[in-house]
């Protein structure tokens, strides 16, 4: 229709990797990414809105175009500062740092014992 944008597009991430499941939405109806992170919207709302888990909003103004336009829509979107400190350092690495302590603990008492009662 000659009122409505014909947008179609790609939403990916900082590396150029598509995100599949990614919302589009204008505000009144929504679609998402399919795997290769592409969708296609009529629209006439003037802004669209992208969302994604782990990501940062981001938005595409369809304002710069008349109405009718067919409009190719790409967006990139940044990985959320949660997204990149989720967990810590010793959440993360338990059973390492449990194994390295263990591993430490064993050596050091093996070398005690060896000191102790070998070299007399």
């Amino acid at each position: 229709m000659a009122n409505e944008y014909d947008v179609i597009g790609n939403v990916s991430d900082d590396n150029l990797l598509p995100i599949k499941d990614a919302n589009v939405s204008d505000g009144r109806q929504s679609v998402k990414t399919n795997s290769d992170g592409y969708y296609e919207l009529k629209t006439d709302k003037k802004t669209l809105t992208y969302t994604a888990d782990g990501y940062e909003t981001n938005t595409f103004n369809l304002g710069k175009y008349k109405l009718g336009a067919k409009v190719n829509a790409d967006v990139t979107l940044k990985a959320s500062t949660s997204k990149l400190k989720k967990g810590s350092f010793f959440e993360d690495n338990k059973k390492t740092i449990i194994y390295v302590g263990i591993g430490i603990v064993v050596l050091v008492g093996g070398f005690y014992v060896y000191k102790k009662f070998i070299k007399k």
